[in-house]
């Protein structure tokens, strides 16, 4: 159980055994979770307890600043860093897909091919930049499942329009309208990244 003792919000952290043994990292600006205000906890999983004792290895707050080893904050960045590139090339890739009409189908073959492409990145940054591009397909893929994405799940939704009123709108299929607005939503998210790829001094 991880308690914030700072005043401002916990948005990441690495928790785990010396040196890199069962270790946990969760990020509010790449993944379904919240901050965790001051004063409040946060249950955290690590690996087998029973042979280690486990600590925070790192953690990064709303104000920017980041405690723990600065490997293991690198990494929580370089994750970030990974995903912002990935959400630049995908709102890129997706805007050229409804310009061409083409299908889902398509949008997801050409996503799974900038994954394989993508040898020119650190292995963390790598990390972040294959996990977007995971969840981007995934969500092409299984239109009536709901999922948030950071800022959603941080409170900040969008109000966006309805996929009818992007058909009605654009004249354009109910698909091309579900990339439309998922590319709104990964603009937002990307516009949050922004901010947020460095430690603050």
């Amino acid at each position: 159980m991880l308690r914030n003792q700072s005043p401002s919000s916990l948005m990441a952290y690495t928790v785990g055994c010396d040196p890199k043994s069962g270790l946990s990292l969760r990020d509010a600006l790449l993944s379904v979770g919240r901050y965790v205000g001051p004063g409040e906890s946060v249950e955290a999983e690590v690996g087998n307890l029973s042979t280690c004792e486990a600590n925070v290895r790192a953690a990064i707050f709303s104000d920017g600043h980041a405690e723990g080893d600065p490997e293991f904050v690198e990494e929580i960045f370089a994750h970030r860093r990974g995903a912002y590139r990935a959400l630049g090339d995908t709102i890129k890739l997706l805007a050229s897909v409804s310009a061409e009409h083409l299908s889902i189908a398509d949008s997801i073959d050409r996503l799974n091919a900038q994954r394989k492409s993508n040898g020119r990145k650190t292995p963390e940054e790598g990390v972040g930049y294959n996990s977007v591009l995971i969840r981007v397909s995934q969500i092409l893929a299984q239109p009536r499942v709901e999922c948030d994405f950071p800022p959603d799940n941080l409170g900040q939704k969008q109000k966006l329009p309805s996929i009818e009123d992007v058909m009605n709108e654009k004249g354009v299929s109910r698909d091309e309208a579900r990339v439309i607005l998922l590319n709104k939503r990964l603009e937002a998210w990307k516009s949050l990244l922004q901010n947020n790829l460095q430690p603050r001094q």
